[in-house]
């Protein structure tokens, strides 16, 4: 088993990643099910729609994908854990139980082959394991995960923040540059399928909403501006010039984004919780948080899941970055028939929380802060 013990820095854990993908996969710890994407131009905008046939019947996928393994070649972990799998099936975002006991698979040991390294904590906080998707249907698809428990619903912390915006720094300084999409879902009802808590990214190229917020302005980086034409609440706060930071990152240069990303991600957090509060809702609805090189990005839901006839179309952190799953031709047409001139933001608009709720609770914010502003000439 592998425990989190020689940190390394993260352009040398995103080298070895094919290599460590492919041999996970040829054990058999690791299941990967192909799909096919193409981009689609709704409401003037473009999304990427995925096809994942193999999700319709996910145990005979695996069955199917051990089948290729050579027996003779899985070690005796593989073989333990795939015992476990009972307690850990039906998780895409890595799969098993909670903090109670089930078999756990963010909490160290880690099953070697899909262990990638880990890398190094800051100011007496523990570092981030990286760990690879075990049902993954993007290729390479990691996790950074904490060694200790800490809740899904909790935000993550700077320093882990820190760590992951130096993933993406690092995956575009590549000798071949990857354009790496960092996301958090956070709670249930945002999607997230894991209890420990967990941070995502994975290569999708140049994501959907990359082009949504191309035309965005921002008078100031230590402020966030709601998305002006976007039906549903979709916060983006700037982040710092990625050109400007080193790679791999310093003791300073951590410190210093931290300190950046702390009061951006309060914003953020703050601007949501009160439009949901407006809205009739609550933080407990789940929230989802995006990280590109540019920008932070955070979506206050109001459903987990998009209604679809008799099934539903399941939406986590990465639908809001315009990249949506489904399982076969017929849902996508069915999903496509559904939307009418809306096109497919109608799904992230129900799933959402309208953008209004979030423009009275700016107004309101700026209206408190000029009223103190004026308060402090007298």
């Amino acid at each position: 088993m592998a425990y989190p013990t020689h940190p390394s820095a993260p352009g040398v854990l995103l080298a070895a990643l094919p290599a460590k993908f492919a041999a996970a996969q040829a054990s058999g710890e690791l299941f990967y099910f192909p799909s096919e994407a193409r981009d689609v131009t709704s409401s003037s905008r473009r999304f990427t729609l995925r096809i994942c046939e193999a999700l319709q019947d996910k145990a005979k996928a695996k069955a199917d994908a051990l089948a290729r393994v050579d027996k003779t070649e899985r070690s005796s972990d593989a073989k333990r854990s795939r015992r476990d799998d009972a307690a850990a099936d039906g998780q895409q975002d890595g799969g098993g139980g909670d903090e109670g006991g089930k078999a756990e698979p963010f909490r160290p040991p880690y099953v070697p082959e899909l262990y990638v390294g880990c890398l190094e904590g800051f100011e007496g906080e523990e570092g981030m394991s990286v760990l690879l998707n075990k049902y993954a249907v993007l290729p390479e698809h990691i996790l950074l995960c904490p060694p200790s428990y800490a809740p899904q619903a909790l935000p993550p912390t700077p320093a882990q923040l820190a760590a992951a915006h130096a993933v993406l720094v690092a995956a575009a300084r590549l000798p071949v540059p990857r354009r790496m999409l960092g996301f958090y879902n956070g709670g249930e009802g945002a999607g997230a399928s894991q209890g420990w808590r967990h941070f995502q990214a994975v290569d999708v190229g140049r994501a959907p909403v990359e082009d949504w917020c191309a035309g965005l302005r921002f008078d100031r980086l230590d402020k966030a501006v709601i998305h002006p034409s976007l039906p549903y609440l979709h916060i983006v706060h700037p982040l710092p010039p990625a050109a400007d930071l080193p790679s791999p990152p310093t003791a300073q240069s951590t410190e210093d984004l931290a300190d950046f990303l702390a009061p951006a991600l309060m914003r953020l957090l703050d601007l949501a919780f009160d439009a949901l509060r407006r809205a009739g809702g609550d933080k407990n609805q789940g929230w989802n948080l995006l990280m590109t090189l540019e920008h932070l990005h955070l979506i206050p839901r109001s459903l987990p899941n998009y209604p679809l006839g008799d099934a539903c179309l399941e939406l986590n952190a990465l639908g809001y970055a315009g990249c949506l799953l489904v399982r076969s031709t017929d849902e996508e047409r069915r999903l496509l028939d559904s939307l009418g001139e809306d096109g497919l933001a109608k799904v992230l608009e129900t799933c959402g929380v309208p953008r209004r709720f979030g423009e009275e609770a700016q107004a309101a914010e700026e209206k408190y802060l000029g009223h103190v502003e004026e308060q402090a000439l007298f």
